[in-house]
């Protein structure tokens, strides 16, 4: 049997120095999927809840790259996971089966790592057909 996979807060690598912050992420080393899908959110009104939907496998890395990102995960079984993106160096790993939902700060940018490309089929949009 496949031990279920729970979220988890992630610190990317930083190099800060006078000058700024730079972060990276060196793919398998810094998340646990290789990557096929990059995307990424903004221009979004403050409060505005984007997601609502369950993946079936697919995995997901997000980073409020901008702003703040309140993030609010429940499993199946009724397991909740809370967090609030708010720094460039952060992340938060999703993994499949975990309903997401996300609220954004005035002018937050987000960028998505996923490890699938796009198949509308992954998707589970109804919360009922999710419990």
């Amino acid at each position: 049997m496949t031990a279920v996979k729970k979220p988890e807060v992630y610190t990317f690598d930083s190099k800060p120095d006078l000058r700024g912050n730079l972060t990276y992420l060196e793919e398998l080393k810094s998340i646990p999927f290789e990557i096929k899908r990059v995307y990424w959110l903004y221009d979004l009104p403050e409060q505005q809840v984007r997601g609502d939907h369950a993946h079936k496998t697919g995995e997901q890395v997000i980073v409020a790259i901008k702003g703040k990102v309140e993030v609010l995960l429940e499993s199946k079984k009724g397991d909740l996971f809370n967090c609030t993106l708010d720094r460039a160096d952060k992340a938060l790993y999703i993994p499949p089966m975990w309903w997401g939902r996300m609220i954004f700060s005035k002018n937050a940018i987000m960028i998505g790592l996923a490890s699938d490309e796009f198949d509308e089929n992954d998707y589970i949009r109804k919360r009922s057909e999710f419990k």
